[in-house]
This record gives structure tokens, C-alpha cells and sequence, in this order.
């Protein structure tokens, strides 16, 4: 099933007291036929296992679209991890994406 989805990049800008401050604005509107995989436990030393949940979406090709975006689909956020353009056909890519934490 296709959904409506937004393709938003980060911008970090440094705050006033030294910190540093994250903002995603969309880049692209784009319809996405995503395909939900099973969750997986992935670990990092010395810290508790989390449940990391992937998928595939396939889409129209974006000029903008590159890997380290967020792709907003039904008010989840997914990183986007790669992408293949012309996969599966000319004018169009796979994106490979992980669910953020909420």
C-alpha cells in the first residue's frame, strides 16, 4: 500500500551557550510503498539491548534523496541507512530504513 511521506534533512546550528541544536525541514513529499520488517535485538558494549526495527521503501527517484535523511510515514520516524537508485526499474529507488526510537 502506498502512503504520502516526508523527506526531511538535519540542520545543526550552534546555540547561543555553546550547544548545539538539531532541526529536520522537509525536502521532499513523496509516495512510498513501505515494507515493514520483523524486530531485532542490537546491542552496544556496556549498555542494554534494544529493539531496532527495519524496512524497505520503494519510491519515485529524488535528486535530494541521500542516505543520513528521515523519512516521516504515518507519524513514524525512519533514518534512511542506503539507497539504491533504479532499483527495482529506471526513475525509481529503494530506501533501507530503521525505525527511530519514540
Amino acid at each position: 500500500m502506498r502512503r504520502l511521506a516526508s523527506l526531511q534533512s538535519v540542520a545543526e546550528t550552534e546555540t547561543a551557550f555553546g550547544g548545539r541544536s538539531r532541526v529536520w525541514s522537509e525536502i521532499a513529499t513523496l509516495w512510498v510503498d513501505l515494507r515493514e520488517g520483523g524486530p531485532r535485538e542490537t546491542s552496544e558494549a556496556d549498555q542494554r539491548p534494544l529493539l531496532a526495527v527495519s524496512a524497505e521503501a520503494e519510491a519515485r527517484d529524488h535528486p535530494s534523496a541521500a542516505a543520513g535523511q528521515r523519512l516521516v510515514v504515518s507519524g513514524d520516524n525512519w533514518r534512511v541507512l542506503r539507497l539504491i537508485r533504479g532499483d527495482p526499474k529506471p526513475g525509481r529507488m529503494t530506501l533501507y530504513l530503521e525505525k527511530e526510537p519514540s
